[in-house]
């Protein structure tokens, strides 16, 4: 066993002189260290003009020059760097002159990040310089010249803590945008950040303001408060709120208000993909968080349409996914039309009549890149036009142009409708379908005529097709709608009329036309397809009578053609020669009674008309309607039938 004192053995004893060598190398790289160190400090930053000019060219595709690259002081590893004369040209696309002039441009920067090319300048102080900033309409930006985005995260820390800018100018021709303003841009100690422009948005006189807060000696991440208006005509937009550190114009939170003629110019400023509507008037507090928006809370008005809403949009990657809730108070479908979608509307309705059928659009070509789920509640639904719906609920989901609006409730004046509406546009033509169920609904307010019949119906549509809108996708649609009703009244001619009763029409015409009796069931159960729905079957069973029903319904059109006749239960000495026709649209139905048309009391001279076809018939001299029933009743199995037509 060794001691500390004793030797080491031969084999592992150090060469004699190795830390001489040593030492030398050792100092020669602290010499070499220090002089680096020397170096930096006392870098010549003129040397840099040259990459200064080719790095900025290359990045934005344009040329740039820089008059001098100097620095203050002889020794610093933070040196104040002053530019002069710096010039960007506009690229190509933007047209000629200038993006960037600068008389005199100082910035205090570490050497070390110049070198590196990690530019992160905690002073900069401008003077003399006008910006032009242009982006056409297909939002192209020079200051995005690669049309780069900022990168998904955001996890860098401002870093300026003081900025001066004297004598410029801000130019901002924006064609997407509609909006071109010009004016005198000053950040100081006294009175922060201010921007005075003015010019035009959508074509009217515009007003630009924006503010901050004074940018001298601060901590670049404190909270940093900001305001912008755009004033004008077609919009009048205040925010104001927090930036999460100075100039972080990817973190902030801001409380807003927007009044415009239409939703779709307050669009145009913030690029969300909204649509012509009526008149706006919102309030609300947003956040921005790197890629992401939080809407926390939105209120108020859309033409007659009183609402409230809060989201959340995350980005990833492309695509955008939305979450949202939307309560209405009160919502008018017609509030989501402009001026000229309104003119379009009446010139549509003057061509082509009411329908019933709605011409919304559902081509969901431009939604690509966006995902995500509302849900929406409207307490009471408007139309100056009149409609059946009072309130609307329902969630609507869109995943990769598949919109799916489920748990639909729809409460009727006197019954509901619920179901699920589907459009699929991953390819070709948006392909609808429709799965609806009704029930509460009555008769009196389908047919129109409450004193001709009455009764709460049930029912079930399941229709579909393609096409641009729901009108054109349900004019080649197949599937079915059927409507069922299993009591009720019926007016006691028109039961006489379904079982061909002559003598009993006209007496019940004559002596007791509002006398009702019961409807047992009825069945209209539509087949369709390439947009022409059939009876299959449609049969009336009114406890004197069963009727059936033969003919068509177009939805191209909503024209319908429609012949119920039968047979009584009890044996008519004298048939009718016309059945009930039921003819006009969807929106406008129109019934004719034993050929004399429906009213709630036929004239004599109807009465006398109907008589007189009734008895040519029964000697021979009028064509007997092959539509017409015979003499033995044909009962029909009711439960089994409203079964097949609900399922």
């Amino acid at each position: 066993m060794t001691t500390p004192s004793d030797p080491l053995p031969p084999s592992i004893q150090p060469a004699k002189g190795w830390h001489r060598p040593a030492l030398a190398i050792g100092a020669a790289l602290a010499a070499a260290i220090g002089v680096l160190v020397l170096a930096l400090g006392a870098f010549p930053v003129g040397l840099l003009r040259g990459v200064v000019e080719n790095r900025v060219s290359a990045a934005l595709h344009t040329k740039v020059a820089v008059g001098s690259v100097t620095r203050d002081g002889v020794f610093s590893y933070t040196p104040v760097v002053a530019l002069r004369d710096v010039r960007i040209a506009q690229p190509a696309w933007a047209g000629q002159g200038d993006f960037v002039r600068v008389s005199a441009l100082r910035v205090r920067v570490p050497v070390l990040a110049l070198l590196t090319g990690r530019f992160r300048p905690d002073r900069i102080a401008i003077d003399g310089a006008r910006i032009a900033l242009v982006r056409d309409a297909s939002g192209r930006a020079n200051w995005e010249p690669d049309g780069s985005k900022p990168k998904q995260g955001g996890t860098s820390r401002p870093s300026l803590s003081d900025l001066s800018v004297t004598n410029t100018q801000i130019v901002l021709r924006d064609a997407k945008r509609q909006l071109v303003v010009a004016g005198p841009l000053s950040v100081d100690a006294a009175h922060g950040l201010r921007l005075s422009a003015k010019g035009s948005f959508r074509e009217t006189p515009a007003t630009l303001a924006l503010s901050g807060g004074r940018i001298a000696g601060i901590d670049p991440t404190a909270p940093y408060p900001f305001a912008v208006k755009l004033s004008s005509s077609a919009l009048d937009f205040a925010a104001q709120g927090t930036m999460r550190g100075v100039l972080d114009t990817r973190h902030f939170s801001a409380t807003l208000r927007a009044q415009a003629p239409t939703l779709k110019n307050l669009d145009y400023l913030i690029e969300a993909g909204l649509f012509g509507t009526q008149p706006i008037d919102l309030a609300g507090t947003i956040r921005h968080d790197a890629r992401d928006w939080y809407i926390d809370r939105l209120a108020g008005t859309i033409g007659r349409s009183r609402l409230t809403a809060r989201a959340t949009v995350h980005k990833y990657g492309i695509r955008t996914a939305i979450d949202a809730r939307i309560h209405a108070l009160q919502f008018d479908f017609d509030d989501l039309a402009d001026t000229q979608g309104r003119a379009e509307a009446a010139a549509r309705l003057a061509r082509i009549g009411p329908r019933v059928i709605p011409p919304t659009r559902i081509d969901l070509s431009k939604l690509w890149k966006t995902d995500g789920t509302i849900r929406f509640a409207a307490d009471h639904v408007l139309s100056k036009g009149g409609t059946v719906f009072e309130s609307l609920s329902g969630t609507l989901n869109l995943d990769n142009r598949m919109l799916t609006v489920s748990e639909v409730v729809a409460t009727l004046a006197n019954g509901r409708m619920t179901g699920t509406v589907r459009v699929d546009h991953r390819s070709g033509l948006p392909k609808l379908a429709i799965d609806l169920r009704l029930a509460g609904l009555t008769l009196e307010r389908l047919v129109g005529k409450p004193d001709m019949i009455g009764g709460q119906v049930r029912g079930h549509i399941v229709l579909s097709g393609q096409g641009e809108t729901v009108r054109e996708a349900l004019a080649h649609g197949s599937g079915k709608a059927a409507i069922v009703a299993t009591q009720g009244h019926v007016q006691r001619m028109i039961a006489d009329v379904l079982g061909q009763s002559l003598s009993g029409a006209v007496a019940h015409a004559i002596s007791g036309p509002s006398e009702t009796v019961p409807l047992q069931c009825l069945i209209a159960d539509f087949r369709g397809s390439n947009g022409v729905l059939v009876p299959r079957p449609l049969e009336i069973d009114t406890g004197s009578s069963v009727g059936r029903g033969t003919g068509r319904i177009v939805l191209d059109g909503e024209r319908i053609a429609l012949t119920l006749a039968g047979t009584t239960k009890s044996r008519a000495l004298l048939r009718i020669a016309d059945p009930i026709q039921v003819g006009g649209t969807l929106s406008a139905p129109s019934i004719s009674v034993a050929g004399v048309g429906a009213s709630d009391k036929p004239s004599a001279g109807g009465v006398f008309k109907v008589l007189g076809r009734s008895l040519g018939q029964a000697l021979g001299i009028t064509k007997i309607d092959p539509s017409a029933g015979g003499s033995t009743p044909q009962r029909f199995d009711c439960q089994a039938a409203v079964t097949a037509a609900l399922r």
